[in-house]
C-alpha cells in the first residue's frame, strides 16, 4: 500500500512539473509574439503617438522588455523540464519505478 502511494505521488509530481514547464513555455511564446507585434507597431507608427509615452523609442523599449521576460520564462520552462527529468532519474535510481 505504501509503495503504491509512493509511486502515485512521484509520477503525479513529475506530471505536475511537466505541466508547469509547458505552461511557462506557452507564456514565453505569447510574450515573444506580443514583443514582435509591439516592434512592428513601433516601426510602422501604428496607433496614436504621444511623446514620451508611445513614441517609437519607448515602444521599442517596451518590446525589448517583453523579449527579456519571454527569455526568462523560457529559462524557467527549461528548469521545470530538467527538474522533472531529475525526479524521474532519482526515482529510477531508488528502484521505485
Amino acid at each position: 500500500m505504501v509503495v503504491m502511494l509512493t509511486l502515485t505521488q512521484t509520477s503525479f509530481g513529475q506530471a505536475v512539473q511537466e505541466a508547469k514547464a509547458e505552461k511557462k513555455e506557452q507564456k514565453a511564446d505569447k510574450k515573444v509574439a506580443k514583443a514582435h507585434e509591439l516592434k512592428s507597431n513601433a516601426a510602422m507608427g501604428k496607433g496614436m503617438e504621444i511623446a514620451g509615452i508611445s513614441d517609437p523609442k519607448t515602444r521599442n523599449a517596451k518590446a525589448d522588455r517583453k523579449l527579456k521576460h519571454a527569455e526568462k520564462k523560457e529559462l524557467k520552462s527549461d528548469a521545470k523540464e530538467l527538474k522533472a527529468v531529475a525526479k524521474d532519474k532519482k526515482k529510477k535510481a531508488d528502484g521505485i519505478d
